[in-house]
């Protein structure tokens, strides 16, 4: 047996050498058997990323970092009873991650027992594996691993990463302005088995994401700001990004700055707008766990699946082979398999994301999904594609509103929020923008919000609603360029603070 396990050793240091995930897998299936072996039930999950990092403040380049990291999650069941732990060992450091299993087998038993819980279920299984040809970098897919790795994003020089804000203030040069933000990159990993199947299923994907602030200096300190996401450097466009700014900051520098009374308003929400206030509405409607504890906007005695909640022209669906999806993962990190999802269809709500094993057992209901590696897309509809034809679209006094700041939920039950406008809100009328205006103040309701849209751009982009906490984790909502909603509760502008 010793014998036989030092051949598989060597095995997977030799696989290691060809690919990083295929070694993984292999090394997660030794260990799912040593469990097997010993008659452990449990799971063991892996995550990897390698992230490189450029923050950029006051036109000074403040940070230039790259990093690696990767961790194992296990968990042990045993009837009622359950503990977890985690550790980092290096790929072939076998004998540490058994000997680890072992110390948590042996604190198992003195786990409390939880009358609710149900026995592990078997993670989903691929028929074959898929990864990239390191001849040729293509994608090998079949079943349901999954490996979208750009190798110009994996192998890439901060460089590229600095010259973006050095192109911009170039660009900006004759002016007086500050620039910051932050350029992030890398490769996101993770691998999943339990010791009721035989194979792993795992995920790689690469991610890049961008957020630049102009500070306008000569006005006031005034800000703009630009962002962009991509799961390969093709994608990534910083002309594009500084024509952007470009065109904000004549409008800007261009209009009077303006105050408007509190009050009802049409606005037309730019998608980074618009990606927010749906990401937080899948927080308090989506979300199986916020629906079962009360802790969201649907209450059990007046809210079902396949009820009307919102606009017919609202449509919100998770789907892992839509190609419209940036990072569309085919296998959750809890090992299921995720389906085609439908979750709002024409305003009415189609399914709930139930991802947690602990609450579906508490509740008795069915682990239906990975919510933390969805990726949603908001349907398109018929209205304008451009920002030229969205400014002529209005005609009565409309708000623009690219980005809410510091958002917030005031009455969750209710599925009230607020936030403010900021980075370049202005007044459209007659077909052309007539005034940028103070930082506005939003409090109003979701009910009231995703009732009165009255068009949705037919352009998609992707906004990114990852962060920079704990390892990498690329997520973006795909979402109409612009969303106009009517009613929209102003509730005040930060003019008092100058």
């Amino acid at each position: 047996m010793q014998t036989q396990d030092k051949a598989q050793d060597k095995v997977i240091r030799s696989a290691a050498k060809k690919s990083t995930m295929q070694s993984v897998k292999m090394q997660l299936e030794q260990i799912n058997q040593f469990m097997q072996a010993q008659g452990i039930t449990g799971s063991v999950a892996y995550e990897q990323e390698t992230s490189h990092m450029v923050r950029c403040g006051r036109s000074q380049i403040s940070l230039n970092v790259s990093e690696q990291g990767e961790k194992y999650f296990i968990e042990l069941q045993q009837g009622k009873q359950k503990v977890a732990g985690s550790t980092t060992a290096q790929i072939d450091e076998l004998d540490k991650l058994k000997t680890f299993v072992l110390s948590l087998n042996e604190k198992l038993v003195f786990m409390p027992e939880v009358a609710h819980r149900r026995p592990m279920m078997p993670i989903a299984q691929a028929t074959l594996d898929n990864h990239v040809d390191s001849t040729t970098d293509k994608t090998l897919t079949n079943g349901l691993d999954k490996c979208k790795v750009d190798p110009a994003l994996a192998n890439l020089d901060s460089k590229r990463l600095v010259d973006l804000f050095k192109q911009c203030a170039e660009y900006f040069k004759n002016e007086n302005v500050e620039i910051s933000g932050a350029f992030s990159a890398g490769i996101q990993r993770y691998a999943v088995i339990n010791t009721l199947v035989e194979k792993a299923l795992s995920y790689e994907g690469s991610d890049y994401n961008v957020e630049m602030v102009l500070q306008l200096l000569d006005h006031d300190k005034k800000e703009l700001r630009v962002s962009d996401v991509g799961h390969a450097l093709n994608q990534f466009d910083s002309e594009k990004l500084i024509k952007h700014l470009a065109k904000m900051y004549q409008i800007k520098t261009q209009t009077p700055r303006q105050e408007i009374t509190p009050g009802e308003y049409d606005v037309i929400f730019y998608a980074d707008a618009f990606a927010d206030l749906t990401n937080y509405m899948g927080y308090l409607t989506l979300y199986g766990e916020s629906y079962e504890y009360g802790m969201g906007m649907l209450q059990k005695d007046k809210h079902k699946v396949g009820n009307k909640l919102f606009s017919d022209k609202l449509s919100i669906v998770d789907d892992p082979e839509d190609t419209d999806i940036l990072f569309n993962r085919p296998v959750g990190r809890n090992g299921i398999k995720r389906p085609h999802f439908p979750l709002i269809s024409e305003g009415v709500l189609n399914n709930l994301f139930y991802s947690e094993k602990e609450d579906c057992d508490r509740f008795n209901v069915a682990l239906n999904n990975d919510a933390n590696v969805a990726g949603m897309k908001v349907q398109t509809g018929t209205g304008p594609a451009t920002f030229d034809e969205m400014v002529k679209s209005c005609v009565k006094p409309t708000l623009f509103i690219p980005y809410i700041h510091y958002m917030n939920f005031t009455n969750a039950a209710k599925g009230e929020f607020t936030g403010t406008s900021r980075f370049g809100t202005f007044l459209i009328e007659q077909g052309a923008i007539k005034a940028h205006l103070y930082n506005q103040r939003i409090n109003d309701s979701y009910h009231n919000t995703f009732n009165n849209i009255e068009w949705l751009s037919s352009t998609l982009t992707h906004i990114n609603t990852s962060n920079t906490y704990g390892m990498r984790n690329a997520a973006s909502i795909a979402c109409p360029l612009f969303v106009k909603v009517n009613k929209v509760k102003i509730t005040g502008s930060n003019k008092q603070n100058g």
